[in-house]
């Protein structure tokens, strides 16, 4: 059996602060305590348009961060509208360094077994605070699932370790009781502040263990990150 790693290169931009055109949930979806793919994120601009290039072209302008959120500050509309224009600047291009600072890299082995067991590991940079990140089978924005659905099977919860280094288990404990924690999703919590100036931003990394898939092929694996800017 032969695997593809694939990394969706800077992730999907969770942006935080609600406007007439650009919402999210602040705080991330620390409610959802379950598998998590990049198409239930409709509120969220998408870094670049390859992944949302089956999409058609105004879908593409309506999700891509320079016009879904980059333009709204630009334009000084919605929640920017009181401020001054030198503010929305200096504003925008704290943003952008966020977004150019923001990485998420994936390791998978390349050629498994049928049921081989294996760890997939994350290693994501960006935003304030909390990242989120999800294990699926394409980078496709809108087409994307979770990989259990391609045949992975996660064995146990994900391992997360924040940018401090330090081993956490906030996520999976918010899981119900009773209810498995072999999950595709991870969540990062707050253990650092955003400082663009000092280039400091969230991350962490997610250890999952996985069997691969049972059928002979080719499989792809990608790694989504959701981060804040706001």
């Amino acid at each position: 059996m032969k695997t593809f790693a694939q990394s969706l290169a800077g992730g999907i931009g969770a942006l935080l602060l609600c406007t007439s055109s650009t919402e999210a949930w602040s705080g991330g979806p620390v409610f959802n305590v379950t598998d998590i793919d990049a198409k239930c994120a409709v509120c969220h601009s998408s870094a670049t348009r390859e992944q949302l290039r089956t999409e058609p072209t105004g879908v593409q302008n309506f999700l891509v961060v320079e016009n879904r959120h980059y333009k709204a500050v630009q334009d000084g509309t919605g929640a920017y509208a009181s401020m001054t224009p030198a503010d929305r600047q200096k504003l925008l291009a704290d943003i952008k360094a966020v977004d150019e600072a923001a990485s998420v890299s994936i390791s998978v082995p390349e050629n498994l077994k049928p049921g081989q067991e294996v760890q997939i590991t994350a290693t994501v940079r960006g935003g304030n605070e909390i990242v989120g990140i999800a294990l699926m089978d394409t980078d496709l924005r809108m087409q994307g699932r979770s990989i259990q659905s391609d045949g992975w099977l996660i064995v146990g919860a994900p391992k997360v370790w924040g940018s401090d280094g330090k081993e956490q288990t906030k996520w999976v404990d918010a899981r119900a009781a009773g209810l498995r924690r072999n999950i595709n999703s991870a969540v990062v919590f707050g253990d650092q502040k955003a400082d663009v100036a000092a280039k400091r931003f969230a991350g962490g990394k997610a250890i999952w263990t996985v069997k691969a898939p049972q059928d002979p092929g080719t499989y792809t694996v990608t790694a989504a990150m959701f981060y804040g800017t706001e």
